[in-house]
């Protein structure tokens, strides 16, 4: 069984998503390193938890990558993919290293690391957000757009965007008002769209800073300027993890 207890060094500083060019091959390889890193996980992880396995098998991944040489096609990078399971504070990561591309991609060691008791109802938000995007947006990404908002978890802000700000809201005037007396948050991905900084953004209420009782309201893709002047301060109360999508 290989466990490691730490992250490597190479991998401790900033980890970066990797940059993704628009061709869809690259989806297919990603998709076959995350079946070859889970497969991998759950035979040499014996006595992982059953819940942990569970979810595991069911659920995506995200991806934190470094490049550590150049060239998209001849380039060389340092992949961990990584499973962060629902009240577990510790990070499950399969390490390897392969062409940036992830074309030849296979599992080395497991990592696990801990994260400090990552937020469960962040978790299940997050991967309910990315479900709910791609199926409204995905004729409108591109690949790279696509991969991160799969790949990686997305930040949470305090924000003013209107709850009645979808088209086809059935807010009416009671329940709006019932709904604002709540806190209001966006998780949300930095994407490229139109070789321009935007965000694929969802929103709602929740009870507090932990997302308890988060429901939801709004969603879509906006500019980064739009995005910034939603944010009731620039500080996110969960910061982005698995790093911000790259040109």
């Amino acid at each position: 069984m290989k466990i490691g207890s730490k992250i490597p060094l190479l991998l401790a500083g900033c980890l970066v998503l990797l940059g993704l060019c628009g061709c869809q091959s690259n989806e297919y390889y990603h998709d076959q390193a995350v079946q070859k890193a889970r497969s991998y996980l759950l035979e040499e992880l014996e006595d992982m938890p059953f819940m942990d396995q569970e979810y595991i098998k069911f659920n995506r991944p995200f991806l934190l990558v470094e490049q550590i040489s150049s060239g998209y096609r001849t380039g060389m990078a340092q992949v961990c993919i990584c499973w962060m399971t629902p009240g577990n504070p510790d990070v499950y990561m399969v390490y390897g290293v392969s062409g940036v591309r992830m074309i030849d991609w296979s599992p080395q060691r497991i990592i696990r690391r801990n994260f400090n008791n990552p937020n469960k109802d962040y978790v299940k938000i997050a991967a309910t957000a990315a479900d709910d995007l791609l199926k409204a947006l995905y004729p409108m990404l591109d690949a790279a757009a696509v991969n991160h908002i799969r790949f990686t978890m997305p930040g949470v802000w305090k924000c003013n965007i209107p709850l009645d700000s979808n088209p086809g809201s059935t807010l009416d005037e009671t329940g709006l008002k019932r709904a604002e007396e709540l806190p209001r948050y966006v998780l949300a991905w930095q994407i490229t769209q139109g070789g321009q900084q935007a965000w694929a953004y969802y929103g709602g209420t929740a009870k507090n800073d932990q997302l308890e009782g988060f429901k939801n309201y709004f969603s879509g893709v906006c500019s980064d300027a739009e995005f910034r002047s939603s944010m009731t301060s620039a500080d996110p109360v969960i910061a982005p993890f698995g790093a911000r999508e790259q040109k």
